[in-house]
């Protein structure tokens, strides 16, 4: 009884393993799909192991996504200014295009009849 239960369990596990890779993986890429199945597989062992790890575990995951969030905001702000930047040169670039114009046309030559 006990030699079948075993393999049993292992192809149920792989089944249900490939079945949340395929409906996973549609929906949030191939990283993401392995990320959320080792995760899961992983949850029972970390709450049997040690529940005080996994809290202190869960905490140090959050904070790196805050300073993940944190820094792509900085990144954004950082681009956002470099935009602004940009536009500031283009315009002063535009005023000497037409300082260039308006002196050429100041002192072109007359034409000759």
């Amino acid at each position: 009884m006990w030699k079948i239960v075993l393999p049993v369990i292992c192809v149920v596990t792989g089944v249900a393993g490939l079945f949340l890779g395929i409906a996973l993986g549609a929906l949030l890429g191939r990283i993401g799909s392995l990320e959320v199945i080792s995760f899961i597989l992983r949850i029972p062992v970390i709450l049997i192991k040690s529940p005080k790890e996994f809290g202190s575990k869960w905490k140090i995951w959050q904070e790196l996504r805050d300073i993940r969030r944190i820094e792509r905001i900085k990144r954004i702000k950082e681009i956002n200014t470099l935009k602004d930047e940009i536009e500031g040169h283009k315009g002063q670039v535009k005023k000497i295009k037409v300082k260039i114009r308006r002196v050429m046309w100041e002192f072109r030559k007359p034409k000759e009849k």
